[in-house]
């Protein structure tokens, strides 16, 4: 018999993650802040570089803050 309850897949901190990631929009922005901020790493040179970064960094912290924020209402 299959089990189909939510917890028979977390065993592995790795699918864990995942699953939190793509469940929280806070943490899939923050996800994108990290992707762009690596772009603007490996494009390295001029104004696209910079803009990448800055944006990066900003989705980042938006992402993790709010997340936070969120967290610690709910608990």
């Amino acid at each position: 018999m299959q089990e189909t309850s939510e917890t028979g897949d977390r065993s592995n901190p790795a699918i864990e993650l995942f699953a939190t990631i793509r469940n929280s929009v806070t943490l899939t922005i923050a996800l994108l802040g990290v992707i762009l901020f690596v772009a603007g790493f490996i494009i390295n040179t001029g104004v696209w570089a910079a803009i990448y970064a800055v944006w990066g960094t900003a989705l980042f912290l938006f992402g993790v803050t709010a997340y936070a924020i969120i967290w610690w209402q709910r608990h």
